[in-house]
């Protein structure tokens, strides 16, 4: 089981652990926000090029094929000069090509005409199954290539007859049907450097004077390889890009994987669906493995890190924090022990010194009464028998503080029924009742108390019946208020004769009440009485509520 400490060390590790997390886990997620904003706008700004750039594919095409309509005889240098500007200026263009109409009797001077511009070596030729170059069968009409450009790259073509490739033979009828650019499936460049390096066709076909006779075909090679790379060479840096001609699905037309790498075509971002001219491409865009899996930046493990740190540093202070407070609270706690210890030495002292003190008032009050004994003076022995009551009434005080186990205060109507049985020995036959609450004085105002209520008791056994009857009578009824003062009010009534007409305590010569007023003005007390034929009546009201407990 843990304890209270142990689980909350275990909850800074809980909460620090998952703020860690979250750092990491945000760091993380924002970079992949931005790899996605960026992989998203890679792929808009490649469907744009790519439109743009087939564009421009036409305009090459379009305006070979007007230059050739309008112009009957064209040289090698003319048409170098057109087409220049394409070379050089567009991407992926491998080689611009003239394809004249050459009837069977034509062969001949077309042969040698070749053969005194380019290469002695030039014969109207086609392509056999493994790419190399034969002598083309007879028939009616050959499309021979004539002009190439680069020439110094293309001079082994010049002379091919494009009719006779049975895989361009649909390409060649469609473009005659429709009179429009077409473009052929993908095709295995002869001038690459590499096996599987694909590319395609752009073509058009051109006609003369005789608009149901085609003149020849104008057209454009595409390496695929190298027009990606150069119109799309910023996004290949964040994308892969499969692109397969619909009809021609076995093989792609292009691909930024390698040879060796499976593509899997579900797993791709985004698709796109191509129309070029007669063909239907697909485009698949794949993000690279820096974009496509979860980051792991640098930012996100400094955070981790740093986000462990502080979790380690808070608990570590934390547990300094408890270390101190556990020093603490154990020296607070032996304080408190020997304080505790020392304050019930105290009170055991101040106990014994009570019990000192009701021994020594006794002995007192014994020594009083051995005197009295040798006394012959009625007046002496009053006085002495006045002073052992009063001692006695002290006496009391100390007693009822050291019996009780909260030895600063003095339960009221304990003191008052002790009083009253100490009292009571001057008449026996007085009946007496004494109503109290529940209520503690400290010394201060007890000792006061209690030898007020002495002399009044004193004074009302002694003088107020006349005879010892046990129809005599004593009351003492005390209340305390409720409110904020609670001033303490103490009522003594008997039923005896009453005092004398014209009484007055302030001029009486006894020395009782003397002793009381001087108490009274001890303790901020009142002293009030009623009396007449019937009884008599003492009010005490002690107002200073800082003596009262």
């Amino acid at each position: 089981m843990f304890g209270k400490e142990s689980f909350k060390y275990l909850i800074i590790i809980f909460l620090g652990g998952l703020a860690s997390c979250f750092l990491f886990y945000s760091a993380n997620q924002r970079r992949i926000t931005q790899n996605n904003f960026i992989v998203n706008n890679a792929i808009a700004r490649a469907n744009l090029k790519f439109n743009k750039e087939l564009g421009k594919a036409n305009i090459v095409i379009e305006s070979m094929a007007f230059f050739f309509k309008n112009n009957d005889s064209v040289s090698l240098k003319h048409f170098e000069e057109f087409t220049n500007p394409f070379i050089i200026g567009l991407p992926g263009i491998k080689a611009l090509e003239w394809a004249p109409r050459i009837k069977y009797d034509q062969k001949l001077r077309f042969e040698k005409t070749q053969q005194k511009v380019m290469d002695s070596t030039i014969r109207i030729s086609k392509l056999d199954s493994v790419l190399g170059l034969v002598e083309v069968d007879r028939k009616e009409f050959y499309f021979p290539i004539e002009f190439a450009n680069p020439v110094s790259h293309l001079r082994n073509v010049v002379g091919v007859d494009l009719s006779s490739d049975s895989r361009n033979a649909f390409t060649f009828a469609l473009a005659n049907r429709t009179r429009n650019i077409v473009f052929s499936q993908p095709i295995n460049l002869i001038t690459a450097e590499k096996n599987n390096h694909y590319g395609f066709l752009v073509l058009k076909a051109v006609y003369g004077n005789n608009e149901n006779e085609v003149k020849g075909y104008v057209l454009g090679v595409y390496d695929m390889t190298d027009y990606i790379g150069k119109i799309l060479d910023t996004e290949l840096k964040i994308l892969d890009i499969v692109i397969v001609d619909q009809d021609e699905n076995k093989t792609p037309l292009f691909t930024s994987f390698d040879q060796s790498q499976k593509i899997d075509i579900p797993a791709a971002l985004r698709q796109k669906a191509l129309k070029v001219a007669n063909r239907k491409w697909h485009i698949q865009y794949f993000a690279k493995e820096g974009y496509a899996t979860f980051p792991h930046t640098r930012e996100s493990y400094f955070l981790l890190l740093f986000g462990f740190m502080i979790t380690s540093m808070l608990g570590f202070i934390v547990y300094k924090n408890d270390s101190y407070q556990n020093t603490l609270e154990a020296r607070v706690s032996q304080r408190t022990m020997e304080l505790e210890n020392s304050n019930k030495e105290k009170e055991n002292l101040l106990q014994e010194i009570h019990h000192r003190v009701k021994n020594n008032l006794q002995m007192t009050s014994s020594l009083i009464n051995i005197q009295k004994r040798k006394l012959t003076n009625k007046e002496a022995i009053t006085a002495l028998e006045d002073s052992q009551s009063r001692i006695m009434a002290i006496a009391l005080t100390h007693q009822k503080i050291y019996q009780d186990e909260n030895s600063k205060t003095v339960d009221l109507k304990d003191y008052l029924t002790d009083l009253m049985v100490y009292q009571r020995k001057l008449l026996p036959t007085v009946k007496y009742s004494i109503i109290c609450p529940e209520i503690s004085l400290n010394l201060d105002v007890a000792v006061p108390i209690g030898l007020i209520l002495s002399e009044l008791v004193t004074n009302t056994l002694k003088h107020a019946f006349e005879i010892s009857s046990e129809d005599n009578q004593l009351h003492i009824v005390v209340t305390q208020e409720t409110k904020k003062e609670g001033i303490i009010t103490i009522v003594l009534t008997d039923n005896g004769k009453g005092l004398p007409k014209n009484f007055d305590p302030a001029k009486t010569d006894g020395i009782g009440f003397k002793i009381i007023n001087s108490l009274c003005k001890q303790i901020s007390g009142e002293l009030n009485y009623t009396s007449n034929g019937q009884g008599t009546s003492f009010i005490l009201s002690v107002k200073n509520l800082k003596n009262i407990i």
